[in-house]
């Protein structure tokens, strides 16, 4: 019994020493692990991908994807500049200044394209001049990457060129045509479009003599758009199928000063079909408004000799008493506001 007694005495000490042991051995991993732990960030604090990068701030969650790397900052104006057209100038020379044009995602991506829109606002308040330089000097430094330049050629056609698009501007989209046709981003073969379209872009331009043509009316008489004697002259290019183009032949009709301008005989309103399909012509030119001139340019060469640029209809150009072009391809708001400014001058 005695025996017994020192054996279980002896096996319990073994137990506990095996008990200390193991917490001990415990004990000292989570030591090293925090030790290590706390070596790791000393280490890793004096490299520069752990410092702190400034985020200047962009449009969009450009701040959320830019954690490490400065994609874009926003030009900031000297202070000694006071004048509101010399700080736009600068604002827009120096606008791409510090953009990242070697991240391929960041320059396919939403917040450059809101970048861009941002600086075709921009724009507006800057003189004619500063602005073709500032677009011209945009794409040249595009021209750093092959991607980059690709991309700003499809904003410019986007938002420049695209008939729906509330910025198109073809003053601005010329200067944006001129650098592509001499750049050396692009081939021979890539620069034919934007040739003819720069082309295009010079014909009919305001202060220029608009383009003559033949036209014949439904009822088979013949006559010729310089031959309209008026004040103003609207060349209102049409579809007779286009839905835009009959919104917008209501609004004329419901608009009761340009009604007056019409019956007056201060504004004639030339209605053009440049089109082929003749029967449809003839059959929906009864409903066109009155007092308007509906033509078809049979001989077909507002198309052939691209005459006008007509990429959507309708298309508006309006002339003067010597058929120079006041506005060209304008929008309805465009022609409205000069109509209505011209109205309150007379007045």
């Amino acid at each position: 019994m005695r025996l017994c007694g020192e054996i279980i005495s002896m096996n319990k000490m073994n137990i506990k020493k095996k008990l200390v042991a193991f917490v001990s051995t415990v004990v000292l991993m989570a030591l090293v692990v925090v030790c290590l732990g706390l070596l790791l960030v000393k280490v890793c604090s004096g490299t520069d991908e752990w410092k702190e990068v400034r985020i200047e701030p962009v449009v969009g969650s450009a701040a959320k994807d830019s954690v490490h790397v400065v994609h874009y900052t926003r030009p900031e104006i000297p202070q000694v500049m006071t004048e509101p057209a010399d700080r736009a100038a600068y604002y827009v020379k120096h606008y791409w200044d510090d953009y990242l044009v070697d991240d391929t995602a960041w320059v396919n991506g939403m917040d450059t394209e809101q970048l861009y829109a941002d600086f075709i606002d921009a724009l507006k308040y800057a003189e004619p001049e500063a602005n073709l330089k500032a677009l011209y000097t945009m794409m040249v430094r595009m021209e750093a990457d092959s991607t980059a330049y690709k991309r700003f050629c499809l904003l410019g056609e986007k938002y420049l060129y695209e008939p729906n698009s509330p910025m198109r501007n073809e003053d601005y989209y010329i200067a944006v045509l001129e650098q592509m046709v001499a750049s050396g981003r692009l081939t021979e073969w890539e620069k034919i479009r934007p040739a003819d379209r720069l082309k295009q872009a010079r014909k009919n331009r305001p202060g220029m003599k608009a383009a003559d043509f033949a036209y014949v009316t439904p009822k088979g008489e013949s006559g010729r758009m310089s031959g309209l004697k008026a004040e103003y002259t609207l060349l209102f290019f049409y579809d007779p199928d286009c839905s835009n183009c009959r919104k917008f032949e209501k609004v004329f009709e419901e608009m009761p000063a340009f009604v007056e301008m019409v019956e007056q005989g201060t504004l004639r309103v030339l209605a053009v079909y440049p089109d082929e399909n003749e029967e449809e012509w003839l059959v929906k030119s009864a409903h066109m408004p009155r007092g308007w001139i509906v033509g078809w340019n049979k001989a077909g060469d507002i198309r052939s000799r691209q005459l006008y640029d007509i990429h959507a209809t309708p298309s508006l150009y309006l002339l003067d008493r010597r058929k120079r072009v006041i506005l060209k391809d304008a929008s309805m708001d465009q022609l409205i506001g000069y109509l209505a400014t011209r109205d309150a001058k007379k007045k």
